[in-house]
């Protein structure tokens, strides 16, 4: 049998978000849905890619002995261009949501919505 990645998510990010463990609380859907994204993602340096609802995600290793990952949403201008460009041809990402979520500041605005309802 062959050894599976496994997610898990950082607990800076998790409930609680207090004062002495500050972060950024990640939206309910996301929990469930990283194993799903670590499976489906692409190797790309150190790290791995995948999309979501037209977000790029980046997992990197938490733990390597165990091949335990932890991930985040990444800006579309920090994913290489093969990777995009493939993607896009698969019909697994826009034009649009490439502009969407470009930068840094649209996924942080984008979390922060997410969080709020």
């Amino acid at each position: 049998m062959i050894a599976m990645s496994v997610y898990e998510p950082s607990p800076k990010h998790c409930e609680p978000i207090t004062a002495e463990k500050p972060g950024t609380k990640c939206p309910a859907w996301s929990v469930p849905t990283a194993q799903q994204l670590l499976n489906q993602s692409v190797q790309a340096g150190g790290k791995r890619v995948a999309t979501y609802r037209g977000v790029a995600f980046v997992a990197k290793v938490t733990n390597a002995e165990k091949d335990v990952w932890h991930g985040y949403p990444e800006a579309w201008d920090q994913i290489d261009m093969a990777t995009k460009l493939s993607w896009q041809r698969e019909g697994r990402v826009t034009k649009r949501q490439l502009r969407r979520w470009a930068t840094r500041d649209q996924i942080n605005g984008l979390w922060r919505d997410d969080n709020d309802g």
